[in-house]
């Protein structure tokens, strides 16, 4: 079994002139002709730019277009992949070609709360929630009623469990490496409902509207916390994972 300690969520915003369309294909194309390839990478995801604000209150549409997601079987295997000659030679110089500037990045712990499988038929599509703290919480509490708390309230809706197909939140405590442009987000929390139809359904729920979205100010500052509106791509997955 392939356990997973680590995971690191790298945010792009794509340079002035590319569509989404042309962006995305050009990053896969990337991926296609080189494919990150590091030890102790265990999953790979680009979450490709859906149009669309996110329909997620107390929460600015972020200042990116896409993300990297990559789960690492320790966070020694992530750092020594930013600061590997693949890394700098190849990798982030191949990419900012594609970019407005040097990616952000977010790290941490991953914490998988809750997770079905994906039907066969389903159309994923994700949440990226870039929550940042009420400065009056200490971390640890912030963290608490994330992960505990709001979780819980998320899955207690009536279709909830029907509509998602994961929820996972990753808090940060500490700055990612230095390669990366930093941000204030507290963390980043992925939210994959099987279809945008289900999207839809969950967020204009009365349990979201009336559950749900107040509870958010109690943690979270809505005026700097964002979201970002996505469609999952795997590029690789290990078989036998554990989070």
């Amino acid at each position: 079994m392939t356990t997973i300690a680590y995971k690191l969520t790298i945010l792009l915003k794509a340079r002035d002139g590319l569509t989404p369309e042309e962006f995305t294909l050009a990053w896969l194309n990337l991926e296609e002709k080189r494919p990150l390839d590091a030890a102790g990478l265990v999953r790979h995801t680009f979450d490709r730019p859906l149009p669309g604000r996110p329909p997620a209150s107390g929460a600015e549409t972020a200042p990116f277009d896409a993300a990297v997601e990559t789960w690492w079987q320790r966070k020694n295997d992530a750092a020594d992949w930013v600061v590997s000659r693949q890394f700098e030679d190849r990798w982030l110089p191949d990419h900012l070609e594609l970019l407005a500037g040097p990616p952000a990045a977010i790290g941490g712990i991953p914490e998988l709360i809750w997770q079905r499988e994906l039907p066969c038929d389903a159309a994923p599509v994700r949440i990226l929630v870039l929550p940042v703290a009420l400065r009056r919480l200490r971390f640890g509490d912030f963290v608490d009623h994330w992960t505990n708390r709001h979780a819980q309230l998320t899955l207690d809706g009536p279709q909830a469990k029907e509509r998602l197909v994961s929820l996972e939140h990753t808090p940060a405590p500490i700055a990612p490496p230095a390669r990366f442009a930093r941000t204030r987000y507290d963390g980043v929390g992925a939210i994959t409902f099987e279809s945008p139809e289900a999207l839809a359904a969950e967020f204009s729920s009365d349990h979201y509207q009336q559950v749900l979205a107040p509870d958010k100010p109690r943690f979270t500052d809505p005026t700097f916390s964002a979201a970002l509106l996505t469609e999952p791509i795997v590029l690789l997955q290990l078989e036998n994972e554990v989070s």
